[in-house]
């Protein structure tokens, strides 16, 4: 018999009579049997039809028992009412139906309504408690190939938000050893979050707004729903928009071809339409976002914890890495939490050297910021 199966054999030896048979083999056995209906007689029929009314008895109670499936699991019972297995049946059976229920309620949830939060696709989140330690938290960030945590309570409630950021400027650029700290101790707190029916629009305006790289997303239970990366929204969006410019373009093609055949004039409207993608596509230029302050630098020999001071003090997540005066590599928030605290280096006696990204990619002032987001998405 499985695990998984119960068998709800009842107890013979309860609620029976002596042997009414004292001459019975059956006297000297431990095999107890059922009293059969009224006195024994000394005549012979009397005896006979009770041995009927024995066998029959015996009959029912050797009958096979009946299987009752619920759910996967199978259970077996008795002709005979059993209280103890109707109740595990009667369990199994509302936790099946409340399994149903959440199922329902997930594939609910997962519907996006156009135009809101559920609609930019938030990203699983990684959560973790208040009690992890810092080096704990980032050698799972490693492992996930993560750059945001979600901290939960007790009751699964979002409590703060850690990032990649939050390690580089509050841990290593301070100074604390990441064995020595708690998640709870250098956590952003009661982080604003947005809902799955909160208007997309509404939600990147206000990661904007604030400088938010990540927006937790809850639904209408307070649940974690997901989180929101402002660089995935907009790379999602570009694309979004390559794919209608394209259509676009097939059909103005195919009504040029159309003009150039019969003679007629295309729809302005479509004309209009085509042209406006061609200038959303072209976008503004890189050259339009630099706001003049040159880049920090550091040399090959900084340590990380150095470097990680700059980073702090510039409002910065990447340093530029110089050997001789050429640029050699670059080395940014997230190498601090990938490269150096999850394998437990030492920030301050780990060059940046052994760490950084050497020889980065370039880009050219005049390139699209649409190009150079598809050029970072490809890393």
């Amino acid at each position: 018999m499985s695990a998984n199966t119960l068998r709800g054999t009842p107890n013979r030896n309860q609620a029976r009579g002596t042997i009414p048979f004292a001459n019975s083999p059956a006297a000297g056995s431990n095999i107890p049997r059922p009293v059969p209906d009224g006195q024994p007689s000394e005549t012979s029929s009397s005896v006979s039809a009770s041995r009927q009314k024995q066998s029959k008895r015996d009959e029912v109670r050797d009958t096979p028992p009946v299987e009752l499936r619920v759910g996967t699991r199978l259970l077996a019972q008795q002709p005979e009412a059993n209280p103890q297995l109707q109740a595990i049946r009667r369990k199994m059976e509302n936790d099946l139906s409340k399994k149903k229920h959440l199922t329902s309620r997930a594939r609910h949830t997962r519907k996006a309504p156009p135009g809101t939060v559920l609609a930019l696709k938030p990203s699983q989140a990684l959560q973790i408690k208040p009690g992890t330690t810092v080096s704990e938290a980032a050698q799972l960030m490693a492992a996930k190939r993560e750059d945001c945590v979600l901290v939960t309570d007790d009751d699964d409630r979002i409590a703060g938000i850690f990032t990649a950021k939050d390690l580089a400027f509050r841990v290593v650029g301070a100074g604390h050893k990441a064995s020595h700290i708690t998640i709870a101790e250098i956590m952003t707190k009661n982080p604003l979050c947005a809902r799955t029916d909160t208007s997309a629009t509404d939600a990147l305006d206000l990661m904007v707004r604030k400088g938010f790289r990540h927006l937790p997303v809850m639904d209408e239970n307070q649940d974690i729903s997901g989180v929101l990366d402002i660089t995935k929204c907009f790379y999602d969006a570009m694309e979004k928009l390559e794919r209608a410019y394209s259509s676009s373009r097939k059909l103005y093609d195919a009504l040029e071809g159309v003009h150039s055949e019969l003679g007629s004039t295309q729809p302005q409207q479509i004309i209009q339409y085509v042209e406006a993608l061609r200038s959303k596509m072209s976008g503004p230029t890189l050259e339009t976002v630099l706001n003049g302050i040159p880049p920090t630098t550091v040399s090959v020999r900084t340590s990380v914890k150095e470097a990680a001071a700059l980073m702090k003090e510039n409002h910065t997540t990447a340093v530029l890495v110089q050997d001789q005066g050429a640029i050699t590599g670059i080395f940014t928030s997230k190498d601090v939490v990938l490269r150096v605290i999850a394998p437990g280096l030492d920030p301050a006696t780990c060059s940046v050297v052994r760490v950084m990204t050497p020889h980065p990619d370039f880009a050219p002032m005049d390139m699209t910021i649409q190009a150079a987001l598809r050029k970072m998405h490809g890393k």
